[in-house]
């Protein structure tokens, strides 16, 4: 089949990209005259606008944006990259001025795009300033991709066309990037666990700023010309040791040579629609992101616990910790660098130029012992203009870092690290999330915030992340208490449960002043239950919904409070806390969920109704809802509040039982007697059997999960149930008191699970009479008169 010498290139290539990418952007790509809440008139669609229609006649530009009832984004293509003034100067003088002279609407933005799907697309975006149009820019680059929603929103607000701050992309870009890039190697043969490397080689080779040329048919002159740019930006920041890290490695087989090529040109094109320059030298970890995606189908980092710590938390770590340009900071499992990005963009914002410069080349330092990993590292930190930072690839237990002077400024080298000790620390903060110890005989995570003690002056402070068993399981006990023998406890943090999902480890974060033994008479510890950070889970992935939320709500308090403990703060239940810890504390648990006070101001009928109920259907399963007699109310209904209540320890209310003895299920034999277990469903019932190791009658259950229900008759149970009985309990007040005490579940979890040692310090508070004492006939009176009662 013959074709043309000289094929032209179509512009349906550009509809298409325009298209796609502004629905990746947060656009709804709806025509407005047809859908109410659409965005995007579309070629001719425009012509259902009366208001543009007037203006432009038939005349319509590729796409006209809706960016409220009166201002509008004209873009305009042209089919080959050479030919992109020209569609801008339509953009402005074909459209954008006859729009203008409408008394009802205004062009505020214009785009000029001009490209396919062959060479790529060249992009120039103008804002209306003062009646000129001016290019945008991001501190001074152009801003040479399609604008997200977000951003043309803070154009408008902001009326400037100069950024120095950057909205970004929302999450569904990057994602979608990320899964086109990964699919694209996938089909290449690009190992999975060599991605994320693959893609640090090609945003480093964008750093010059010099145009690749995606013609070359020859793949390896195509990865030579790529290679060279990298290891010219490598020599440029004395980091050429790097090289075999990040550079491109051609395929051995030809018959390979196509589709990598072809991978590198589809993914250079992708990385083109995230402004990638200007994305890599925000305040967004991109490569973390792209690493994050690729690890998911690769086995590397789940092997070895790598988690990225998401970039919210790297930024409230930084921020509370303060750190200013005459720290010396280290992360000692660095990752892709997120906690080093986010030191550096925090004093960035809080420094003069040369304060900037000498932090960049003398102050930072990271080790990581990945080298994929360390590759996206350094990357991360070329783009942020660290010319000479001191990344360092390898096993951080092998290495110190020594104060040392390099002309005038004092600033750390690495150097075999020789005992467990460092005799010339140079180091005053660290920001850690080190890897999971996910298989036995990994290196524990106690093992690396020890190590990072190891490297710090005195007095320095240090924040890490980790899984929460570290600070309160018997094994790490010891551990502990040496901790607080040699440095200070600041403050613990609970962190949100699916923080890392899907890595399922419920973490937390610590703040440890170096080298100043705990004084526990004097030292308070700021205790705080974070638990929402303003992130929820749609569709298994984490997004950002809240500004308001309880991670903020601690950063600016919590920040003084490290700096001066004597600050007076203000305990809320559930919440927060400070207290002084107890020297002989018998299980030294470090953990906010052990010292805060439960929220009973909001406890009320509805709690002791629901017990009530869930306790019905479980006695009458067979039974539907609807068929269970809710009644009404008593008539002579007591105000809870009209009691005086007292706080109870758990031996003062009961004779403590003991627990249970777990019967698994293949030696359960089938019979009548109701065995239960810490299951959420059915009261705990999980069986009946005839062959029970024990039975007890009459009792409340306390589950390991924090849930207590009231028990009618002979059971038995497993060892996650600890059992309490008196002989003044019976069904009515029962329920009563396992409303109350299932107010504490949330101290308790899989990993923190409700036995003796822990419940044991909890505080009840129930009814009491004139003299003091627990007035069980007052809470069997009350259930009585609450809904479903009588069908008990």
């Amino acid at each position: 089949m013959a074709h043309s010498t000289n094929p032209k290139n179509s512009e349906v290539d550009a509809y298409s990209y325009i298209k796609n990418e502004l629905e990746k952007l947060g656009w709804i790509v709806k025509n407005p005259a047809r859908i109410p809440e659409g965005e995007v008139y579309k070629q001719n669609e425009g012509l259902y606008n009366l208001d543009i229609k007037e203006m432009l006649n038939r005349d319509m530009p590729e796409a006209i944006i809706k960016l409220n009832e009166c201002d509008l984004w004209v873009i305009e293509s042209k089919r080959d990259k050479k030919d992109i003034e020209q569609a801008l100067d339509e953009a402005k003088n074909q459209y954008a001025q006859k729009i203008n002279k409408s008394k009802k609407i205004n062009c505020v933005i214009i785009t000029g795009l001009a490209g396919n799907d062959t060479d790529g697309y060249t992009i120039i975006n103008q804002y209306l300033h003062n009646g000129e149009w001016e290019t945008i820019l991001f501190n001074g680059k152009p801003k040479d991709t399609l604008l997200s929603k977000e951003q043309a929103t803070y154009l408008l607000n902001n009326k400037t066309p100069n950024w120095q701050e950057f909205p970004d992309f929302p999450e569904e870009k990057y994602l979608s990037s990320a899964e086109t890039i990964n699919e694209t190697l996938h089909n290449a043969g690009v190992n999975q666990n060599k991605r994320a490397r693959f893609i640090a080689g090609l945003v480093l080779s964008l750093s010059l700023n010099e145009e690749i040329n995606l013609r070359i048919e020859n793949t390896t002159t195509l990865v030579k010309n790529i290679n060279t740019l990298i290891e010219q930006k490598l020599s440029e920041v004395n980091k050429e040791n790097f090289f075999d890290f990040i550079k491109l490695n051609v395929p051995p087989s030809k018959e390979n040579h196509i589709k990598y090529r072809r991978a590198i040109v589809d993914t250079l094109k992708e990385l083109q629609t995230l402004d990638i320059k200007n994305a890599m030298a925000s305040g967004n970890d991109v490569l973390g992101k792209f690493y994050e995606k690729f690890s998911k189908y690769g086995n590397g980092a789940k092997e070895i616990g790598i988690v990225l710590t998401p970039r919210h938390i790297t930024n409230f770590a930084v921020e509370v910790l303060d750190i200013k340009n005459n720290d010396y900071v280290f992360d000692p499992t660095c990752g892709t660098g997120g906690f080093l990005v986010s030191a550096f963009d925090y004093v960035k914002k809080n420094s003069n130029e040369k304060q900037i410069d000498k932090f960049k080349n003398y102050n930072l330092f990271g080790i990581e012992q990945d080298d994929e990993v360390v590759a996206l590292a350094l990357v991360n930190m070329i783009f942020r203009g660290d010319g000479r930072n001191n990344m360092n690839e390898g096993n951080c237990f092998q290495k110190n870092i020594l104060k040392i002077n390099k002309g005038q400024y004092e600033t750390g080298k690495y150097e075999k690290r020789e005992g467990g000790e460092n005799s010339n620390p140079l180091i005053t903060k660290v920001l850690m999330n080190p890897p999971f110890a996910l298989k036995k005989g990994d290196e524990k995570e106690t093992h690396f915030i020890n190590y990072a003690l190891s490297q710090m002056e005195d007095g320095g402070l240090l924040f890490a992340i980790v899984p929460v068993s570290v600070m309160f399981k018997a094994p790490h006990k010891n551990w502990r208490k040496e901790l607080l023998k040699n440095n200070t406890l600041l403050s613990v943090i609970s962190l949100p449960e699916d923080l890392f999902y899907p890595v399922g480890v419920h973490t937390i974060g610590i703040f440890i002043k170096k080298g100043i033994s705990h004084k526990f008479n004097e030292q308070k510890i700021y205790f705080a239950r974070a638990k929402d950070d303003g992130f929820i889970k749609i569709k298994g992935i984490r997004r950002y919904v809240n500004k308001d939320n309880s991670i903020q709500g601690i950063k600016d308090e919590l920040k003084s409070f490290i700096y001066n403990s004597n600050i007076p703060i203000k305990a809320v239940p559930e919440f927060k806390t400070t207290i002084k810890l107890k020297e002989k504390e018998k299980d030294f648990e470090l953990v906010p969920e052990a010292y805060l006070e439960t929220n009973y101001s909001k406890f009320n009928e509805k709690d002791f109704i629901k017990t009530i109920h869930d306790y019905v259907s479980f006695r009458f399963s067979s039974f539907k809802l609807k068929d269970i007699t809710p009644d009404k109310l008593s008539n002579n209904q007591i105000n809870l509040k009209d009691r005086k209540w007292k706080y109870f320890k758990f031996k003062d209310i009961f004779e403590y039982d003991s627990r249970g003895k777990r019967l698994i299920e293949l030696d359960r034999e089938k019979g009548e007697i109701l065995y239960f277990s810490a299951s959420e469903f059915n009261n705990g019932w999980t069986d009946n059997i005839s062959n029970p190791l024990f039975t007890e009658k009459d009792a409340i259950i306390y589950t390991t999960f924090g849930d207590a229900y009231y028990v009618q008759g002979e059971f038995t149970a497993s060892d996650e149930v600890s059992i309490f009985k008196d002989s003044k309990l019976n069904i009515y007040n029962g329920l009563f008191i396992s409303s109350v005490i299932s107010k504490n579940k949330y101290k308790y979890s899989f990993g923190r699970k409700a036995f003796k040692n822990k419940w044991s310090r909890d505080l009840v508070p129930l009814p009491v009479d004139k003299d003091d004492k627990i007035d069980w006939k007052f809470m069997e009176n009350y259930i009585k008169s609450l809904p479903y009662s009588k069908s008990l």
